[in-house]
């Protein structure tokens, strides 16, 4: 419907994908056509409405459309202006609350299109498939109304390449270098490819998922490298095939991030090397070219938020096309040669809108291929539902709870299937919570719809049955974040009502996560505190998939604010050391020109994210608070694992940012400035968030000063050292609060916990010369120890519930317990009631929440930063330089009974008040174990057990209680010592494992 003369003026009133910024309204608009009133004629009414099937017809013609209904002619008009679009599809509007059972589309240039909707089918992007037809949800006040629409979208192709090698030769090693725009899923001679170079073991845990991970894919694609020595054979026949989803290179399906509208947005592509070596020392290689060949695959939709359509029947005509010795028919073509993954996104772009898919466009800038040096995805264990709930009597659509909240893979296992059964079709749809009902048939049960954000079903399958008696499937294109699965079709697809117990292996769920190994450990004699350590665990490990995201539910997305709140945490329970430097080397990548960083990354730039773009419009301009894991997830890499790597490779790209900084941060708005967000999900009103902006700004300064001169960038260094010492002067000029003695106008748990953390405390014992002098203040000391009791006393004076937001709590806890409020913040941590952690389990949470209460994402990260404390307070094990080159040991020891039975419910709030009597933690360093181990005696010493690894020296601090400490040979006495108010004997030891007061 293209008159050829509508173009756009794009970048302005028209999105430009190849644009830095689009200053649109909104990046994808609605554009009203007509609305009609159907004469009666038609025989349509509301008294015909549900007693007989309708036929609706649309006809175009050049760029008139007429419109019948039963036959009669009800509209007819010509579009004119910024009605035309030069593509399309067709669908139903969000708001339809028609059943269609039939869909038929005809002469539109493309394949004639036509579906049956009454088998549980459902070939577009929303509604919910029955066996009486496609219908729409019933409107909710809290969740748009979704449109319908055909996708515009390919099947996942397939595709196989024959080829022999030699005979007479024998393979020394064959290595397949393995790249995706997209999602792949690869196998050689049939088998699929492994991370360990062994064929897949028994519950394929060492099969990789996800192929290869999500990157900026107009600036870097990934690839990744795989031993396939063991699944060659030399003087035959071999077969290298790929199936090719579209992950996050083709998003089709719109959302309020604009995946589907990426600089580099098209269909998925695959580009592989093999290299076969012989012990000769000869090679034979192998590359995808024009003579691989391709077809349409099985699944015939896919999407990273929508989730997966599969079709049997179409795997049963296909056959098995991943083997040695296959006949390709008819279907079965050359590959095509697409260009490859880029862009043409600048400021002013010479090429407009999407990438054509051969050609290569004026101003295109190809992607960089870089090596993966992070784990890929793989699934740990196995789950089966623990119960099978049918939503009310005789609704034929069942629940299955896997008693987790968790990020994983659906797998179908059906037996027995008749043949009558082919094309009928299950509907599986994922989710966190039931919500609402009784479970009665005037109250049905449902699996809650988060679909805020997303105009297409969100975490929902479609598998289409065929005729095999036998049929398995699973999702390899997309992950879904849940607890709950909703299946409908269930009962017509068994011939029978479904079991429990017999139908155990029918769905089960894959836990997945990227394969980062577990480093750390943490136990106590308190069942709260582990049940705490449990759910947070799982929060961290559901929302790390190839990045750290938010949910990986209905967003997925790499919030950077999100990572930092946490990082420190994952570093001490997994190795997570490459996920985070693989995620903060696209970081550069998603900075435009002006030096903007958005607020999560990897981010389809031209978008969301940046200023005055479509979307959230707190995301514009820089967020100090999120830009900080530009900042602080590098040095701590440095910090636990030895990395410097990107310290040279971020710091020209940090120091753009911070230019665009002293713009917004000026000395005529006294370095005030009101980003958009700051303290987040405290329970304090966040104040003005120019305060922690200041804040973090000053940290980044002093990281830009600390490793500028590392690096010999001593102009810069300089820079940023005098830039650091003119904010502090700033901020304590504009937020401390003399009369009062701390800092305010901003969340005051977060600033003044930001301020002890960032060395942001006045004192008046410091040179003059120090920007933090302050004359007729207290000491330095004085006042950091009146701002940990301030903190200390808002929580007691909250009734010892947590206050702080996302960013203080990173630090306060560690904080109260190096100045004696260990007893406070273990009430707080134990607390019932809200805020806090023991409300979320008392409501059933196997994971964590996103705000203290369930309002928004149950399955969120950043609140498990209270697992520091546990390790580095609780159980003391504190690295003092790099990697562990030396390490504190030096536990804090409560006294305080606190709550230590995991509640029944939320009414259920006495919890058995105890003393925490024993913690154990271990941490797998870079160096060896390190572990700390206390146990209180009945006499009141602490018996305190201690690994210290090899290449390491500890410094032990052993709690006195007041009392003789029995310490073991090895161990050097150094001094005796205070910390959080408490007496330590303090020891230095090297490797090995060491008991005091045996």
């Amino acid at each position: 419907m293209d008159d050829g003369t509508s173009e756009p003026d794009w970048g302005v009133n028209y999105y430009d994908p190849q644009s830095e910024t689009n200053p649109t309204t909104a990046g994808t608009r609605s554009v009203p056509v007509g609305t009609v009133t159907l004469p009666a004629s038609t025989g349509l009414t509301k008294d015909t409405w549900a007693i007989r099937d309708h036929t609706v017809q649309v006809a175009v013609q050049g760029l008139t459309a007429t419109t019948t209904v039963n036959g009669v002619v009800v509209d007819s008009r010509t579009l004119v202006g910024d009605q035309i679009r030069r593509h399309g599809s067709f669908g139903f509007a969000g708001g339809t609350s028609a059943t269609i059972r039939s869909v038929e589309v005809t002469g539109a240039g493309a394949r004639d299109f036509s579906a049956d909707l009454t088998t549980g089918a459902n070939p577009f992007e929303n509604g919910i498939a029955t066996l009486a037809g496609l219908t729409f949800p019933p409107k909710n006040p809290y969740i748009p109304s979704k449109n319908s629409m055909l996708p515009i979208a390919n099947p996942a192709p397939v595709l196989r390449r024959a080829f022999t090698l030699p005979r007479g030769r024998r393979i020394a090693k064959a290595r397949l270098h393995l790249s995706a725009a997209g999602n792949v899923s690869f196998t050689v001679n049939g088998a699929p490819l492994t991370v360990d170079g062994r064929r897949a073991n028994a519950g394929r845990t060492n099969v990789p998922r996800l192929l290869t991970d999500q990157s900026t894919y107009d600036r870097t694609v990934l690839y990744d490298t795989f031993d396939v020595t063991a699944v060659l054979e030399a003087g035959r026949e071999n077969v290298v095939a790929a199936e090719l989803g579209r992950g996050w290179y083709g998003v089709t399906t719109p959302q309020e991030w604009y995946w589907q509208l990426a600089p580099y947005a098209g269909q998925p592509r695959l580009r592989a090397k093999l290299v076969v070596t012989y012990t000769d020392g000869s090679a034979t290689t192998l590359v995808t070219d024009r003579d691989w060949l391709a077809a349409d695959g099985p699944t015939t939709f896919d999407s990273v938020y929508s989730g997966e359509k599969y079709d049997a029947r179409r795997a049963e005509e296909l056959g098995d096309w991943r083997s040695v010795g296959y006949r390709t028919g008819r279907a079965w073509r050359p590959a095509a040669v697409l260009i490859q993954p880029g862009s043409c996104v600048s400021p002013s772009p010479k090429y407009h809108g999407r990438l054509p898919a051969t050609t290569i466009p004026d101003g295109f800038k190809p992607a960089v291929l870089r090596a993966h040096e992070a784990e890929p995805v793989l699934v740990s264990q196995i789950l089966q539902p623990v119960s099978l709930t049918e939503t009310a009597p005789g609704s034929k659509t069942w629940i299955l709870d896997y008693g987790q909240i968790l990020t994983g893979l659906v797998r179908l296992a059906l037996t027995d299937v008749r043949p009558d059964k082919e094309g009928l079709t299950l509907r599986i749809r994922g989710g966190n919570r039931i919500a609402g009902g009784d479970g009665t048939a005037s109250s049905p049960l449902s699996v809650e719809e988060e679909n805020f954000q997303h105009d297409a079903n969100l975490q929902t399958h479609y598998y289409t049955l065929g005729k095999r008696p036998t049929q398995t499937w699973e999702q390899q294109f997309s992950h879904f974040g849940f607890r709950y699965l909703e299946v409908m079709n269930l009962e017509a697809v068994l011939g029978r009502t479904p079991d429990l117990k017999r139908d155990a292996d029918l769905l089960t769920v894959g836990v997945a996560r990227s394969g980062f190994t577990r480093t750390g450990t943490f136990t106590t004699d308190n069942a709260l505190l582990n049940r705490l350590q449990r759910n947070l665990e799982w929060a961290e490990q559901n929302n790390l998939v190839q990045k750290p995201t938010d949910t990986p539910s209905r967003e997925k997305n790499g919030w950077t604010g999100d990572a930092m709140a946490s990082s420190e945490s994952e570093s001490l329970t997994w190795d997570v050391n490459a996920l985070f430097t693989n995620w903060l080397r696209h970081f550069p990548d998603n900075q435009i020109s002006t030096g903007q960083l958005p607020m999560f990354v990897p981010i389809a730039k031209g978008g969301y994210g940046y200023d005055h773009t479509p979307g959230w419009n707190a995301a514009w301009k820089a967020v100090p608070a999120w830009d900080s894991a530009y900042f602080v997830i590098p040095r701590e890499l440095h910090t636990y694992y030895g990395n410097s790597s990107l310290f040279a490779e971020l710091y020209d790209h940090q120091d753009t940012l911070l230019r665009y900084y002293e713009t917004l941060f000026t000395a005529e708005n006294d370095y005030k400035f009101e980003a958009s967000l700051g303290a987040y999900s405290g329970a304090e009103s966040p104040g003005s968030n120019a305060v922690i902006s200041l804040a973090f700004y000053i940290h980044f300064c002093d990281y830009m000063d600390e490793v500028g001169r590392a690096l010999g960038r001593t102009e810069r260094a300089a820079h940023y050292a005098k830039l650091a010492r003119t904010l502090r002067k700033a901020f304590i000029a504009n937020y401390w609060d003399a009369s009062q003695g701390y800092f305010t106008q901003g969340s005051i748990s977060s600033e003044n916990t930001l301020a002890i953390a960032f060395d942001l405390v006045p004192g008046s014992d410091l040179s003059p010369d120090d920007p933090r002098y302050l004359g007729g203040s207290k000491t330095l000391a004085e006042n950091k120890k009146a701002l940990a009791k301030l903190l200390a006393d808002r929580i007691v004076a909250a009734d010892q519930h947590i206050q702080n937001d996302m960013y203080g709590s990173r630090y306060e806890f560690n904080i109260l317990s190096e100045y004696g409020y260990t007893d406070i913040a273990l009430k707080a941590v134990t607390q019932t009631g809200v805020p806090g952690y023991v409300y979320q389990i008392a409501k059933g949470a196997t994971s964590l929440w996103e705000q203290w209460t369930d309002r928004l994402s149950v399955n969120h990260h950043y609140r498990s930063n209270v697992a520091t404390w546990f390790y580095q307070s609780l159980a003391g094990i504190r690295p003092t330089a790099t990697a562990y080159e030396t390490l504190r040991i030096r536990p804090y020891i409560p006294a305080a009974a606190v709550n230590s039975r995991v509640p029944k419910d939320t009414q259920d709030t006495d919890l058995s008040p105890a003393t925490l009597d024993h913690v154990s933690a271990s941490i797998d360093t870079v160096r060896g174990k390190v572990s700390s181990e206390w146990h209180r005696r009945s006499d009141g010493r602490i018996d305190l057990a201690v690994t210290v690894p090899y290449n390491t020296e500890a410094e032990i601090w052993v709690p006195t209680q007041n009392q003789p400490v029995t310490a073991p040979r090895g161990a050097a006495f150094v001094r005796d010592d205070t910390s959080g108010g408490a007496a330590y004997k303090v020891y230095r030891a090297r490797a090995g494992s060491y008991l005091f007061n045996a």
